[in-house]
């Protein structure tokens, strides 16, 4: 439908008849002093091109009807007509207009198009249409003054290119539509997400991650062999202008400053004479009255950078060498061989010996906190201990259970933590900090290195899997860095360049900054084709990804659907490993990961998509096993229809066909599969999750079903345990709890179904006990998050996804603060309009065809609830008051730590 430029507003509408003939019409809008009506407007036309699709007004009040395969332009003056055929048949998806002569059209398949006019429809070539470049697949265009075109996109990122080479000057990250997701576990916790996002040649994976950027400002390249970096000031301790870089045989400094173009620069330091140039560095630091201080395995030296000259150097004994070292502001400690600690004082520009302290052991890694303590980690028998300064005390000893030693050490106190934190890093690639658990990093042995940001004490953590630790709601907090390959950090506090650390990564000096300890970062793996289904085989450490590649006959232009089963490194990402291609009219529909027979395995399931039929008459169960990287097939199972979802249970295969639901247990000795248990479902299986035993099934029409998984006297069976029985249209079930579920039917509610186990009332029936409207389809929800919580009010629990890009979580909170929650979301909602002057509480009514609520039931809006605690205080009181018929509230000690717990 599309308005015309004319005297009277004029309504062209395109439409379709019950024969699927594609005709126009028009309507002219009559506003008269008295009377509003509509009439039949001049513009007509019947059986145009099947494929049309778009409309274009032009200023002659003529329209441009877009196909298929012709464009045709028709002016009120009906005799009027021009007919062009396009040269390649495509289906174009929407336009914008540059002015009256010139219109850019896009296409399904990326392409963007010129349509130009001449003056006279009269003209032989009236219209020509011309390629002008390739995009993501537009939903909308917007065309922008001086030549820039926006392609705003569904399916892939949205971009900014100019006209007419559609060069891209900017893309802003889209990563709908969702058709899946998976977790990727390490020790227990769920580290990532990754997703198939968008579709056709637009399809991609996104990874998404809870990260810290680095927000890099100068890099320096062709550095081999960097082993320490640590970055000096000269005048203001908040004013970085030189680096000291620790080589294997060398030491050299570096200097920052303006040039006479007052342009920032960096180069070496020559006129400065460092002691011991031709040994490595074991640290370096500004110590008070901004003297320098280095040092070596062969000498302490204290440094007037301003003279260039050494004010005080201390050399151990000829039988010594110093292994270890660290430096404060005012004292230095340092480990000699059989392991001897000595500290030193470095107050009025001298080096004096204060204290020292014999262990049994060589020492393997040192530090000083705070000018107070010393901390010490030691070989051969694994242990750390704590010396007090200057008297040398020994404090406290702990030892390592174990044969891995400790090599990197530190006592941290980090922003929002009452108290010191020990952290300790293992030659294993562990990370130990006292008052929490063991946490396994990395693989290499961590070195820690404490730094400064703008809020206050953090500590890089080193390693294979560098990570940054940091205090966040009085716990510590752990998030990795986008750098590969950390050799070395140190703060590097620089207006120049403003950064505020500089790391060596991959043979690379780089100085920058850290604008957020906690910020979503989200990598994109092009695939070119649409990624339908995920799995993560923990095993194996790959991902089996299921895509569907749609592609055009070059003899007759149809479009072909091609499916297949495609393996990536989950460590790199770095292109497909393999690829398997499924048989013609095969489409992809589910998959999962099991280990038979001792073989890591991808299961998929598929549906054939026949020409001649219109549903599926059979499909395919295949097992794909993975060695070495490469797909192979183990077995497959031949079924009498589609494979629409699939899961483990016991180590069996649970699959939906149709309305079937059958579990498959391996024969080792004939290798084959047989079914051992069935269930039929009402209309047809679309989803199903397992927990432990039981299996929870979504049905097309009829909601939800609980099973049991159980042996009898004659074989194991399928039990139905209970089911709710309304008409819901269910496209994705997952299990929160033992007898908790939640399900998401097709028009955008979600509903939390419980089993009561203790009682035998109405012991077939699932209960409804809570429901909202998330207004988006979703398409999957799966049991974890990547958020972890140590509040026990609000437990984080399961993630869901939808078509338009939105990842959801859901949390449980404890059920005596449910009805607090539950009456300040609705009297928020009697305070607070939505945009537009929406109501919060009808909008997130539950509501499909059949039903409509008045409110969301017993389900909260967390985004919703949270702004409570940015709101003026006039209004929290209305809020708490409950005004406007709301329900007035108590604010107790627990209900205000609840609050402070949902902000945290």
């Amino acid at each position: 439908m599309n308005e015309v430029f004319n005297l009277r507003p004029t309504i062209a509408v395109l439409y379709q008849d019950s024969k699927y003939a594609k005709h126009l019409s028009s309507y002219e809008i009559i506003v008269q002093s008295r009377e509003k009506r509509m009439k039949e407007g001049p513009l007509k036309s019947r059986d145009l091109d099947i494929g049309s699709s778009l409309l274009i007004p032009l200023l002659d009040s003529g329209i441009i009807i877009v196909g298929e395969q012709t464009l045709m332009y028709i002016h009120p003056n009906s005799e009027i007509k021009s007919k062009f055929i396009i040269p390649i048949p495509t289906v174009f998806s929407s336009y914008t207009t540059i002015n009256n002569n010139k219109h850019i059209l896009a296409d399904d398949y990326g392409r963007i198009f010129m349509l130009t006019l001449s003056n006279s429809y009269k003209d032989s070539n009236f219209m020509k249409i011309s390629q002008i470049g390739i995009t993501s697949i537009a939903s909308v265009l917007v065309y922008l003054p001086n030549s820039y075109l926006f392609i705003g996109s569904h399916y892939g990122d949205s971009q900014l290119v100019n006209i007419p080479d559609c060069l891209v000057l900017q893309s802003f990250p889209n990563i709908s539509p969702i058709s899946d997701f998976c977790f990727v576990t390490r020790e227990g916790r769920n580290e990532f997400i990754v997703t198939c996002s968008g579709a056709y040649k637009d399809g991609s994976l996104r990874i998404l991650r809870y990260n810290v950027e680095m927000n890099k400002t100068l890099e320096i390249s062709n550095l081999n062999g960097i082993y320490g970096i640590w970055g000096l000031y000269l005048q203001n301790e908040f004013e970085y202008t030189a680096l000291v870089l620790s080589f294997v045989n060398e030491t050299r400094i570096l200097k920052v400053f303006h040039n006479i173009l007052n342009e920032p620069e960096i180069e070496e330091w020559d006129n400065f004479a460092i002691p011991n140039a031709k040994l490595p560095t074991l640290v370096a630091k500004n110590v008070n009255n901004n003297l320098f201080c280095f040092i070596s395995n062969k000498s302490i030296c204290l440094i007037d950078w301003k003279s260039n000259l050494v004010l005080k150097e201390w050399i151990p004994t000829a039988d010594d060498i110093i292994t270890c070292a660290c430096l404060d502001t005012e004292f230095a400690s340092v480990s000699l061989t059989k392991g001897k600690i000595v500290v030193f004082s470095l107050k009025n520009m001298t080096i004096v010996e204060i204290g020292e302290y014999k262990f049994n052991y060589e020492v393997s890694c040192i530090d000083i906190s705070n000018n107070a303590l010393i901390s010490v980690g030691l070989w051969i028998v694994p242990s750390i201990h704590i010396l007090s300064i200057p008297s040398m005390e020994l404090l406290l000893s702990h030892s390592l259970l174990g044969t891995v030693v400790p090599r990197s050490i530190c006592i941290v106190s980090l922003a929002s933590m009452n108290k010191p934190v020990i952290l300790v890093g293992m030659g294993d690639g562990t990370l130990l900090s006292y008052g929490l658990d063991g946490l396994d990093k990395g693989t290499l042995p961590i070195n820690l290195s404490k730094f400064i940001t703008p809020i206050g004490m953090n500590v890089f953590a080193i390693s294979d899997r560098s990570i940054i630790i940091y205090g966040s709601s009085g716990k510590l907090s752990f998030s990795s860095i986008n750098l590969k390959e950390i050799n070395c950090m140190s703060s590097f506090i620089s207006s120049i360049f403003s950064s505020t650390i500089v790391v060596v990564s991959e043979n690379i000096i780089k100085i920058g900054s850290i604008d957020s300890l906690q910020q979503l970062q989200i990598q994109t793996i092009p695939l070119g084709e649409l990624p339908r289904r995920i799995c993560y085989h923990d095993k194996q450490k790959v991902f089996g990804v299921l895509t569907i590649k749609l592609s055009l006959e070059a003899s007759n232009g149809n479009e072909v659907q091609t499916s297949y089963l495609k393996i990536l490194d989950v460590t790199s990402f770095d292109g497909i490993l393999d690829s398997f291609q499924l048989e013609l009219n095969e489409c992809v529909q589910c998959i999962t990961s099991v280990t038979i027979d001792n073989q890591d395995i991808f299961v998929v399931g598929t549906g054939f998509s026949l020409p001649e039929e219109e549903e599926s008459s059979k499909g395919r169960i295949i097992l794909f096993g993975v060695t070495n990287k490469k797909i192979w097939v183990f077995s497959e199972i031949q079924v009498n229809d589609a494979v629409y979802c699939i899961g483990i249970i016991d180590n069996k295969i649970i699959a939906g066909i149709n309305a079937l639901v059958h579990i498959y247990a391996y024969d080792s000795s004939l290798k084959n599969f047989n079914v051992i248990a069935t269930y039929r479902s009402t209309t047809l299986c679309l989803s199903l999750a397992v927990h432990g035993t039981h299996v929870i099934i979504g049905d097309l029409m009829k909601s939800v079903s609980l099973l049991a998984f159980i042996n009898t006297e004659n074989g194991p069976r399928l039990k139905e345990v209970a089911k709710d029985c309304n008409p819901l249209w269910m496209t994705c079930v997952a299990a929160l709890d033992n007898d908790l579920y939640i399900g998401a039917e097709a028009e955008g509610n979600l509903s939390l179904f419980w089993k009561d186990f203790n009682t035998t009332f109405e012991e077939n029936k699932l209960q409804i006990i809570s429901e909202i409207k998330w207004g988006e389809l979703v398409n999957q929800i799966k049991p974890g998050t990547i958020l972890y919580s140590e509040n026990s009010i609000i437990i984080p629990k399961a993630t869901f996804v939808t078509v338009d890009g939105s990842i959801g979580i859901i949390f449980t909170v404890k059920r005596e603060y449910l009805e607090f929650l539950v009456n300040l979301q609705s009297n928020m909602g009697k305070i607070i309009s939505g945009i537009g002057c929406l109501n919060h509480s009808n909008w997130r009514a539950f509501c499909n065809r059949r039903k409509k609520s008045n409110e969301p039931k017993c389900f909260i809006d967390g985004d919703f609830v949270e702004i409570f605690i940015n709101l003026d205080d006039d209004i929290k009181q209305k809020v708490i008051d409950g005004v406007d018929g709301g329900i007035p509230l108590l604010l107790t000690v627990k209900e205000n730590l609840f609050l402070k717990n949902i902000r945290e």
